[in-house]
């Protein structure tokens, strides 16, 4: 993914739900295969969330109790249909894109990321809800994928210029989540901070 589209993709995902860039990143990380055989929903996700930090503070988003958001920000802002299902490792959740969802996502052209990503590849989004209930949220870094796979420390290869793919196995790359999650993910950076939207007040008769 070059750099014009990545700007595109922390752009329109920034307000959503979860799906939130680390400031400053450079490119993508794909995934060969999704790390588990069977996507679930987490009961966590459904509700209202408001950026609260990161950018775009206080555009909210709806999650239902399938994890399916109608109103996520597509091309221009106009709202799109996303399911934002995933699975868990250890203390970790992620949410599962595929090449395609992650292209309705950003609003980008037919093609853009789906001819650049392998077929049954993923784009992966950890999130971490704490005790407050707020989210916390990060994509992989790709600088530090390229590095970890250079050193022969992360199963890999280089897909397009700064687009990094990590292969191996679904054992294999859940093993490497639950064991060396900083190979991917800089979760000292800054994450993207949702809360869960107050209901309306209403007016008291």
């Amino acid at each position: 993914m070059n750099l014009l589209k990545h700007t595109a993709f922390q752009a329109a995902l920034r307000p959503a739900l979860a799906v939130a860039l680390a400031a400053g990143l450079s490119a993508c990380v794909a995934f060969e295969r999704a790390p588990v055989a069977e996507l679930s929903c987490d009961p966590d996700l459904a509700g209202a969330w408001t950026v609260k930090a990161g950018g775009n503070a206080h555009k909210t988003v709806h999650v239902d109790a399938r994890c399916r958001s109608e109103d996520w920000p597509g091309m221009g802002d106009k709202p799109t249909t996303l399911e934002l299902t995933g699975f868990v490792v250890g203390q970790d959740r992620y949410i599962v894109l595929t090449p395609e969802q992650a292209q309705r996502a950003i609003g980008a052209d037919t093609g853009s990321l789906t001819a650049t990503a392998p077929k049954d590849s993923v784009f992966l989004v950890l999130y971490r809800i704490n005790a407050r209930g707020s989210l916390d949220a990060w994509l992989p870094d790709s600088q530090r994928a390229l590095a970890a796979i250079a050193r022969g420390e992360l199963a890999g290869r280089k897909l397009d210029e700064r687009f990094a793919l990590v292969q191996g196995t679904p054992e294999q790359l859940r093993d490497t989540l639950a064991q060396r999650l900083n190979l991917l993910y800089d979760t000292d950076r800054k994450a993207m901070v949702f809360e869960r939207a107050k209901a309306a007040r209403q007016d008291s008769r």
